[in-house]
Formats: C-alpha cells, structure tokens, sequence
C-alpha cells in the first residue's frame, strides 16, 4: 500500500511531507536530525560542498586574526586560483574555497602572510594523495561533530 501511495504523490506533496517530518525530528531528536541531515546531504551532492553548505561552514570559522569567517570571497579566490593556474579537478570552487580559507583561518602569522602560499597549501590539502576524495568535505564534518 505506502509503495503505491508514494507513487501517486507529486513532488510537492513529498517535499511538503519530508519538510514537516523533518521539523519534527529536529525538534524532538536534534542528534538523530543531524546525522540524517548530514546522510541525505552527502546520499545527494557527494562529499563535496554546495554555495549554501560552504557558507554555513565558512560562517564558524574563528580565524587565528581574530576575526570570525571567510577571509575571502568564493570569487575572489577563484580569480587568484585561475591566476595561478589551479585547475578544480577532483574538487570544486566550494571545496577550495573551504580549504583556502581554513588555511588562513589555522595558519595565519604561522606561514607568511601571502595570498599565494594560502592558495598553495589548499591546493596541496585537497591534492593529499592519501586522502579519500572529498577532502574539504570531510574535513569539515569531522571539525564540526
């Protein structure tokens, strides 16, 4: 019978579904909300960001300047990738805008305070040989449970 009955739903109907259920469970069972959120997130778009988890996740960070969020833009940091000649190819912009501004965020006055090096070392984070894909990705979820 449920088999049925989601069929003939519209796409609205589900969504307007999914949305209340979803409140509900945030509401009563916050830990379990996030681990599906999370779930559903990652079954969707990969272990890779989107412009509105980047900015949920950028939005934290307690940068070592004293400041608190992204030190540059999503654009800004693409036009100086491009101007370096870093390719986004097993990562997207999100993901090295991610890793571009945790490296400012964690390092700054420990590595020299230069566009270029930042721009680098989150090329050399998201290159790690040794990481499964979806670096950044990964690295914010487990900087954030």
């Amino acid at each position: 019978m449920h088999r049925k009955m989601l069929e003939e739903a519209t796409h609205e109907q589900l969504k307007s579904f999914l949305y209340d259920q979803f409140d509900r469970l945030k509401s009563s069972m916050p830990d379990l909300y996030r681990d599906m959120e999370c779930e559903l997130y990652e079954h969707i778009y990969g272990n890779h960001f989107t412009p509105w988890k980047y900015d949920w996740a950028v939005s934290n960070l307690k940068n070592n300047d004293g400041t608190i969020g992204p030190h540059w833009t999503v654009e800004q940091i693409s036009d100086y990738a491009k101007s370096l000649g870093i390719e986004f190819t097993h990562f997207n912009e999100w993901d090295f805008a991610y890793a571009a501004n945790v490296m400012y965020s964690d390092y700054y006055n420990a590595v020299p305070n230069n566009v270029e090096v930042y721009m680098k070392m989150a090329k050399a984070f998201l290159e790690d040989k040794d990481a499964p894909e979806g670096k950044a990705f990964r690295y914010c979820k487990a900087m954030c449970d």
